[in-house]
């Protein structure tokens, strides 16, 4: 497996936006910042919807590589009360190289408020990340930050602009899916 596929790792399963409504890429933002070898990520995106639907779709594990382009399987491991283990694979690109890439993740819910998120194992030497989800005039907001330490030897610093429009492609698909999915229950 190419380790560079931890540092996009990064970007498929985490992200940093702030933004107005996922239709338009210019409403969602990311601020990426590469430091010592460690990727933080910080993430917003306001989508026009209720918190439970937002919620239902960022943890429907099962479903994700039907509205997550870069995700091909997602499983859930085991639950235990708030606590939610999931395996994860993907491929991704970065210039003419592609890529697999697989994680298991251990994630802690607050429904309907957030979770946490670290890694347990994948192509990463460290990853935790916190997703928040706030009331926003009619709207969610998700709130997100992550900080991770890929297992690569690539200079970090080539990758930025991949793992901010990757990431900022992630909440755009989890926006469409949400809005899909609200137009579907209301009968549009």
């Amino acid at each position: 497996m190419n380790r560079f596929a931890a540092l996009l790792w990064l970007a498929f399963f985490s992200g940093m936006t702030w933004a107005a409504a996922p239709d338009a890429a210019d409403d969602v933002s990311v601020r990426v910042e590469i430091q010592d070898g460690v990727v933080r990520i910080e993430a917003e995106a306001i989508i026009p919807a209720s918190a439970r639907e937002v919620w239902d779709v960022l943890t429907d594990f099962e479903n994700l590589p039907r509205f997550i382009s870069n995700i091909t399987a997602s499983k859930v491991l085991a639950r235990h009360g708030n606590v939610v283990r999931v395996a994860q694979s993907g491929k991704g690109g970065f210039g003419p190289f592609t890529f697999e890439f697989q994680s298991v993740r251990e994630l802690t819910l607050n429904p309907v408020e957030g979770f946490e998120s670290r890694m347990v194992e994948g192509n990463m030497k460290r990853f935790r990340g916190i997703t928040r989800l706030e009331s926003a005039a009619g709207a969610t907001r998700i709130r997100y930050q992550s900080e991770a330490v890929p297992d690569t030897v690539l200079p970090l610093g080539l990758a930025r602009s991949t793992i901010e429009s990757e990431t900022r492609e992630h909440y755009l698909e989890i926006g469409r899916e949400v809005l899909r999915r609200k137009a579907a229950a209301s009968g549009k």
